[in-house]
């Protein structure tokens, strides 16, 4: 808020995914962020993924995005779900921190990344943490609630840095 002096970076209720289901972990190297032209090689490395924690029960998904400096505007975070046995359909989550609003969470079950559409979840943020819990509900509306039977995933972000460039990140493999 406008004047306000803590800066404990917190936001929200932030979940623990463990309390949804058994969590399934991955890890990143830190400083591996690409980097657009422009982009200056110093600049703060915020959305550098460094973790992701994925838990899911029948009705509910949690995600758990750890990076290496603390969450701040103006970063998106992307969880990409694919069938285990499958390359479609794709889904893909969304939490964009943006400023001077509280964080959105978006669903796109086209697997372009062209109709993502707001849905209601609870986004929490403690220091270097993002968590988002989503209801079931808006996956079978969309028609791709099978995807909680078993997904694949992958994790990106991205950054609009100062000097107007952007840093990405991608975990745990990417093309």
């Amino acid at each position: 808020a406008c004047g306000q002096t803590d800066d404990t970076l917190n936001f929200g209720s932030f979940s623990d995914c463990a309390k949804v289901g058994r969590p399934v972990a991955t890890s990143d190297p830190a400083g591996d962020q690409r980097t657009s032209k422009g982009v200056k090689a110093s600049a703060e490395p915020k959305g550098d993924l460094l973790g992701l924690r994925v838990a899911k029960s029948p009705t509910q998904l949690c995600a758990e995005f750890q990076v290496a400096a603390p969450v701040r505007p103006y970063v998106a975070y992307v969880l990409t779900m694919r069938p285990q046995a499958a390359d479609a359909p794709v889904v893909q989550l969304e939490a964009s921190v943006l400023a001077g609003q509280a964080p959105e969470v978006l669903l796109d079950s086209t697997g372009t990344g062209r109709r993502f559409r707001k849905i209601k979840a609870t986004v929490g943020i403690s220091g270097h943490r993002l968590s988002v819990l989503v209801a079931r509900t808006p996956f079978d509306q969309r028609g791709v609630g099978a995807i909680f039977r078993s997904f694949r995933f992958q994790a990106r972000s991205a950054v609009a840095a100062e000097d107007e460039g952007r840093l990405t990140d991608c975990m745990p493999v990417c093309e």
